[in-house]
């Protein structure tokens, strides 16, 4: 019997090479011998065109933790990282878990400190860029000078890998909105930034040095944000950038200096406006400092708030991904 050729490709046609050099020995043999063989042989051959693919498709959508990833989700090349087809953001996954939320060392808002879970999700891993912005045809002005309700360049202008920023609460939910993702909650930014052991910044409980983050005193602090995927070293437990400095990021919540004292333990998320006082509108939270503040304002646990109508020139957003 001759030995099949050797075939060094991709395994499914491998498997189907070796199972058609098989099929082929089947009718030498004589006699009613041979019928039970051909029909395993077809039974083989079946099951490879049907189960393998299958297979590969499953295996396909398993992402880099295991899980089952949403549609619309990928795995991108770089471990660890996922690709939303959408808007083109490159995503990252935060277990299900509890993690410390708030700090003893902050403002009256930040305590008590309470144990939140979480379940999965997916985090933008850059905040979004004025590429992705014009890229979903979302309106905007390219005049500093322009008196439209619409974001608008800052003063060092429309940078494609730069923050999107001068925008509304309600511009961030637009994009999150036709992104088909959200914007997080403040737990869910949370815990993507600091992790699960209390730290008090992304990248541990030492004060930042110009690689880590961007704020009023880093030299381009003075002229510009940085590019979204500047100060690697500064990265959260997660792999997440920038969520110290650089720019302050809305967060789906309702601004309440109390809402800690009652927050639920399982995914919170204080989406009632307040009953007293005379706001002039509804307030929501913006958390991870900027670069016009100072180093304690990029704590993780540092809680800040606007009027979901203000837009400035160092506000701007990231997404999340929940899952079903």
């Amino acid at each position: 019997m001759s030995q099949p050729q050797e075939y060094r490709g991709p395994i499914f046609p491998r498997l189907l090479v070796s199972s058609s050099w098989l099929c082929s020995a089947f009718p030498r043999r004589q006699g009613a011998a041979r019928y039970p063989l051909i029909g395993a042989c077809l039974l083989i051959t079946v099951w490879l065109l049907t189960a393998v693919p299958l297979f590969a498709a499953t295996a396909k959508r398993t992402g880099w933790h295991g899980e089952t990833l949403p549609e619309g989700l990928e795995r991108a090349e770089a471990e660890g990282d996922y690709l939303w087809g959408k808007d083109q953001a490159v995503m990252v996954y935060i277990p299900a878990g509890s993690f410390p939320m708030g700090s003893e060392k902050g403002s009256r808002d930040e305590k008590p400190v309470h144990e939140v879970h979480l379940d999965a999700y997916y985090i933008d891993k850059y905040e979004v860029s004025w590429g992705q912005w014009k890229a979903s045809k979302l309106p905007y002005s390219d005049s500093i000078q322009s008196r439209d309700p619409l974001p608008k360049p800052p003063d060092w202008g429309i940078i494609d890998n730069h923050p999107m920023l001068n925008v509304t609460w309600k511009d961030a939910k637009n994009y999150s909105s036709w992104a088909g993702k959200s914007l997080p909650t403040e737990a869910q930014w949370e815990k993507a930034a600091r992790g699960t052991d209390g730290r008090e910044f992304p990248w541990g409980d030492q004060d930042p040095t110009f690689d880590h983050a961007i704020w009023r005193h880093h030299p381009m602090g003075q002229t510009s944000t940085g590019t979204v995927d500047c100060c690697a070293a500064g990265a959260s437990p997660y792999g997440v950038f920038n969520m110290a400095g650089n720019i302050y990021e809305w967060c789906e919540d309702v601004y309440d200096k109390t809402f800690y004292a009652r927050s639920p333990k399982r995914n919170p998320v204080n989406l009632e406006p307040p009953t007293k006082g005379d706001a002039p509108g509804i307030y929501r939270v913006l958390r991870g400092g900027a670069l016009v503040l100072e180093v304690e304002d990029m704590r993780s646990a540092y809680r800040y708030r606007l009027l979901e109508k203000d837009r400035t020139p160092y506000i701007g957003f990231r997404t999340v991904l929940n899952i079903p």
